[in-house]
């Protein structure tokens, strides 16, 4: 049975491990956690009810990772926290804005990926950039399609712009969707009557972008002289679209500094 490291104990961390879980790969692989403080993964372990699938390990050096996959769930920085000994099957990091280049420093593995899922990953609808470097993707596919959706990049910036699209872009979202409940509420409906609108219309887009433009789905609601088009008129005038994109750009630009 392949042995399987997680190194962090974060909200990152239980993400992917809610959406190993679903998938029903702790019977296919041995799990272990391991984080700087040996009593805090204990606790997460038990306070998540992962003891029946997930192992404590505790960080004492070298922690050894022959032939293991190791998932890097960690801060940039809490990195340097752990001397890794042995060579690792594959290591695979989820670590915005840290380069290959520099994990080699730390840890030593046959081949290396980066992986940017969002907090989708938890119930594997995530959409997540990979980028491989001397491993075949396919070599840990079933792992890292257990977070959804996985589209494969070829070069390892895509990974940091991604968070644009895909990484930040739920809390976008969630800013989104909060301002429209609030705007329900605003035009006099009930704070749960906005929240199940807003919530069955975002489950209905979603199924619209599967097939149509945003500008095909804008068209299509938006008649001349309508409410819908004078709506657009204010955020166009109010420059929503350049502040999205500026919002994106800065997020991407914050990783590269991490």
């Amino acid at each position: 049975m392949t042995r399987v490291l997680v190194i962090g104990h974060g909200k990152i961390a239980l993400t992917l491990i809610e959406g190993i879980l679903k998938a029903g790969l702790h019977n296919k692989y041995y799990f272990e956690i391991c984080g700087r403080e040996f009593k805090k993964v204990e606790t997460f372990i038990k306070f998540h009810h992962l003891e029946s699938h997930f192992h404590a390990l505790p960080p004492t050096p070298p922690l050894f990772i022959d032939e293991a996959i190791v998932f890097l769930c960690t801060k940039p920085q809490g990195l340097e926290s752990f001397v890794f000994g042995g060579k690792a099957r594959a290591v695979v990091s989820v670590m915005a804005g840290v380069s290959i280049a520099k994990i080699q420093q730390s840890i030593h593995a046959i081949g290396y990926a980066r992986i940017m899922p969002n907090i989708a990953a938890k119930y594997q609808k995530s959409c997540s950039a990979l980028y491989c470097k001397d491993l075949d993707w396919e070599s840990i596919g079933d792992l890292v399609q257990s977070f959804g959706k996985v589209v494969v990049v070829e070069k390892e910036e895509l990974i940091d712009a991604s968070i644009a699209v895909s990484g930040s872009a739920p809390a976008f979202l969630a800013l989104i969707a909060q301002a429209l409940m609030d705007a329900g509420v605003r035009e006099g409906l009930a704070r749960l009557q906005s929240k199940e609108f807003v919530r069955g219309m975002f489950e209905g887009f979603a199924l619209l972008l599967q097939q149509q433009d945003p500008q095909e789905i804008m068209d299509l609601v938006a008649s001349p002289g309508g409410t819908t088009i004078e709506g657009l008129s204010v955020l166009e005038s109010r420059g929503v679209r350049g502040a999205i994109m500026e919002a994106c750009h800065q997020a991407v630009a914050r990783a590269k500094k991490l």
